[in-house]
């Protein structure tokens, strides 16, 4: 029992850092249009991804369990021209994932960003393997914005690649050059 709360806590946290991460993001200067996408390693060298600009990084811990186990964060924004913006959420758990758990864990992940909105709706999901690992394909929409994203688990750590935008404006393309790029170091 105690497990199944931290777990729904872990998800709702997370959805709470992506709509603060999305706030945050609103102040952030556009890109000029036509720049040159930059290579970004990431802070503890697990990963790569190229950006539409240079991305601002987000650090959070948040304790999620009496124990004292934290969960931490690292979040990478960066503005698309006008239309949005794109992100990379890096979420370490405190325990490695048990082997087999990885989709029912990107399951929970999905839920909370659907159930994070009232109006949320998913457009579609589809298991992938990424490079021998489950990953999620995603879009969700509402009445006003889109959150597309690709995410994935290994061992114990969350990788979410995304894109959110005002609805209608959600370039495909676009999306799988920014989630493409991305890399993890072996």
């Amino acid at each position: 029992m105690n497990r199944e709360i931290t777990r729904k806590a872990k998800i709702w946290c997370l959805a709470v850092f992506l709509f603060a991460a999305h706030i945050f993001c609103r102040t952030v200067a556009h890109a000029d249009e036509g720049s040159a996408w930059n290579m970004m390693v990431s802070r503890t060298g697990d990963c790569k991804i190229d950006f539409p600009s240079r991305p601002q990084m987000v650090q959070q811990s948040l304790k999620v369990s009496e124990e004292g186990l934290r969960l931490h964060y690292d979040v990478y924004l960066a503005p698309l021209e006008d239309k949005g913006i794109c992100l990379l959420l890096i979420a370490q758990y405190p325990l490695p994932i048990n082997p087999g758990n990885e989709v029912a864990g990107l399951e929970g992940l999905l839920h909370g960003i659907v159930g994070h909105g009232a109006e949320n709706e998913l457009v579609f999901a589809k298991l992938i393997d990424v490079n021998g690992v489950p990953a999620v394909n995603f879009l969700v929409q509402n009445g006003l914005s889109y959150f597309r994203g690709l995410a994935l688990m290994v061992g114990n750590k969350l990788y979410l690649i995304a894109m959110e935008g005002k609805k209608g404006t959600l370039d495909e393309s676009v999306f799988t050059q920014f989630s493409e790029s991305f890399k993890l170091h072996e």
